[in-house]
């Protein structure tokens, strides 16, 4: 039989489907291939299947290990322990972002979509919650954390849940990127009190108007902006976004502060703790606070 094939609607709508304790489209993926591999797609819907049942099993209070790791330890992109849940599907502010969305490149890998849908899944239960707790707990101490490199707060409720993790461990310097406005204003109206750790990048291609970008704009953890501007395709070809060491940097720097309408600018260099001396970083850094960083669209 021939191995099953899963584009990104197909995919989306399989996570969907978990996500709320149903399986009828991973089922048929399975189906397609039940002798696959675990990392093939059919392999990584078994193990989310499996971890589907552990969560809605009414006999166990807890879930002891997940389909895939919770917490993703760095790599040369971004050498931060971060977090990720399935993109598009969790994005509640998502607009024309969902068509050029990096995320959909992973996608091309059952395991990185896998651990994607792995933590939908887990955010989205109770017993789920309690496991990404646990393992958060764990993390070591002082870290840099990138609260998702893939989704978004979904809810209110999922907002609140990390905001409350992250003032358990103030010794954690958190950073993320946001298009979830809607749920930010209104756990804030509710009078809530953010954490000191916490930095927020509100990146562009939100659905959203200017409005309630200005008003997510003066809440207190946000850090400023982070913006996709249009350049030339041969900046990207070259791979010059990469890196502030690659070749052809400086130029692909000059063309995104051209093309945008900020009067002032800090160019990604494309490498999370690369671009500022000391493994720093821009985008979790108070004195970037108000000053857009802008990376070419990729």
């Amino acid at each position: 039989m021939k191995p099953a094939t899963v584009n990104h609607s197909r995919l989306l709508k399989a996570a969907a489907q978990l996500k709320h304790g149903s399986s009828l489209v991973a089922d048929r993926i399975i189906a397609e291939n039940p002798n696959g591999s675990n990392s093939s797609w059919s392999g990584v819907f078994r193990k989310l299947r499996l971890q589907r049942d552990r969560l809605h099993d009414d006999s166990s209070p807890r879930i002891d290990k997940p389909a895939f790791s919770v917490f993703a330890k760095g790599n040369s992109k971004l050498p931060f322990y971060a977090f990720s849940s399935m993109a598009i599907l969790d994005c509640a502010g998502y607009g024309e972002c969902g068509v050029w969305c990096y995320s959909k490149q992973a996608w091309r890998n059952p395991n990185a979509a896998g651990r994607q849908i792995s933590n939908s899944m887990l955010l989205a239960s109770e017993k789920g919650r309690r496991l990404i707790e646990d393992e958060f707990m764990k993390l070591p101490k002082g870290i840099v954390f990138r609260l998702y490199v893939d989704g978004d707060f979904d809810s209110k409720a999922t907002l609140k849940f990390w905001m409350e993790l992250l003032k358990r461990r103030p010794d954690i310097q958190a950073y993320g990127y946001s298009k979830s406005w809607v749920e930010l204003v209104a756990l804030h109206l509710d009078g809530y009190e953010w954490p000191k750790n916490y930095l927020l990048n509100l990146s562009s291609g939100s659905r959203h108007d200017d409005g309630l970008k200005a008003v997510v704009a003066g809440l207190p953890i946000t850090r400023g902006e982070f913006i996709a501007v249009p350049v030339d395709r041969r900046h990207i070809k070259s791979g010059a976004y990469k890196s502030r060491h690659a070749e052809g940097f400086t130029d692909y720097a000059k063309a995104v502060r051209s093309n945008s309408d900020k009067p002032r600018l800090f160019v990604c260099s494309g490498q999370c703790g690369d671009c500022l001396p000391a493994g720093r970083h821009a985008c979790g850094d108070e004195k970037f606070r108000n000053v857009p960083i802008a990376i070419g669209v990729h």
